[in-house]
């Protein structure tokens, strides 16, 4: 078994050496065949005392365990505890009846073995403890590298957080400019069909103004709560309207926030759909009202459905600008709209696409 053991230990040697280096080949020959050579030792030789062979069969499983994964490290596991439990049940009380008294040269060459298989397991359980600590260093230094970029990233965000509050600011501020100089312009107009065609486009613009008010001063820069924007909006085209009436709005939604290339055109929608009612469903109406409800429509897409209690002029028709408005932001949404006039008011029932959502799943 020895003349085996050192042939099996000089082909590996040979292997190390080569140009290969296949270590991996090298622990598979060392712990499968050093298995079967031990196993095959208790189970044969009888006539030698096997005190050294349980080390061996320690240092195989260790070997495995270590080097070539958990799986193989359990499967020697067992089988080695399968092959002392046959040893001792079977082939113990028979050695024990046969075995003759050590001589010197035996006593030496047992504690000489027994030496070797206990320093090497030693020196296994040593190299376990050092890849442990070298794991925990790596692991530590890891652990502080990724510290340094995740504050390094803060920084980057932070930054980035305030650049981009900065923009919507002085986006919000240059399009207020061109508020006031629309203002300014249409005092020098003196027809008041014109002066309504201004306040129209202010109110437009004051609907993206707003939008980006609002992200500046929100904590988060992609995405505004919908029900409080549109609320606000209305509130806000109510002020600067023309019109004198009383009018109340509802809006409703169990939608939560939204993004700012879906807000801008649902914005813009809804300012067309409340300047049109304004100007023309509540002629003939001392109590006016408005009711939005905005529901998610399935999967990425939002039902709008907005309605007034007044009849609208007939001549509106396809002449008004404000109307082609609707119809092009509803196309840019890729959606489509259903209108109910009735006595009781006009309903427009409007499907448009969440393109936030849209990204996303692409």
């Amino acid at each position: 078994m020895m003349a085996v053991a050192m042939i099996i230990s000089a082909l590996c040697l040979i292997i190390m050496k080569s140009n290969n280096k296949n270590y991996l080949l090298v622990f598979y020959i060392y712990s499968i065949c050093g298995y079967i050579i031990v196993a095959f030792s208790l189970m044969v030789y009888h006539s030698r005392i096997h005190l050294v062979d349980i080390l061996w069969l320690m240092t195989v499983v260790f070997l495995a365990f270590f080097t070539l994964g958990r799986k193989l490290g359990y499967v020697l596991l067992v089988f080695s505890i399968i092959v002392i439990g046959i040893f001792i049940f079977l082939h113990l009380n028979n050695q024990i009846r046969i075995l003759k008294e050590l001589t010197i040269y035996g006593k030496i060459s047992l504690l000489i073995e027994m030496i070797a298989a206990f320093s090497l397991n030693f020196y296994l359980f040593y190299l376990f403890l050092e890849l442990n600590r070298y794991s925990e260093r790596k692991l530590i230094e890891s652990f502080e590298q990724v510290k340094e970029q995740n504050v390094r990233i803060l920084i980057q965000n932070d930054e980035k957080t305030t650049l981009v509050r900065e923009i919507h600011h002085r986006v919000k501020n240059n399009l207020q400019i061109v508020v006031s100089l629309l203002r300014m312009q249409s005092q020098e107009v003196d027809n008041p069909e014109f002066r309504v065609l201004f306040q129209e486009s202010i109110n437009r613009i004051m609907a993206m103004s707003m939008i980006h008010q609002k992200l500046y001063q929100n904590d988060n820069l992609s995405q505004i709560k919908i029900g409080d924007y549109l609320d606000e909006l209305i509130h806000e085209i109510m002020n600067l309207s023309f019109s004198e009436q009383n009018v109340q709005y509802d809006i409703k939604t169990e939608v939560g926030k939204i993004g700012l290339k879906t807000l801008i055109p649902v914005g813009l929608l809804v300012n067309e759909l409340v300047s049109n009612s304004l100007k023309h469903a509540f002629n003939d109406h001392a109590d006016g009202r408005i009711k939005i409800d905005i529901q998610k429509e399935g999967e990425g897409r939002l039902r709008i459905t907005y309605s007034d209690n007044g009849v609208w002029k007939p001549e509106v028709g396809n002449s008004s600008f404000g109307l082609v408005l609707i119809d092009t932001l509803i196309e840019q949404l890729e959606g489509m709209k259903e209108i109910v006039r009735g006595e009781s008011g006009t309903t427009y029932s409007i499907v448009v696409l969440n393109l936030e959502e849209k990204d996303i799943l692409a």
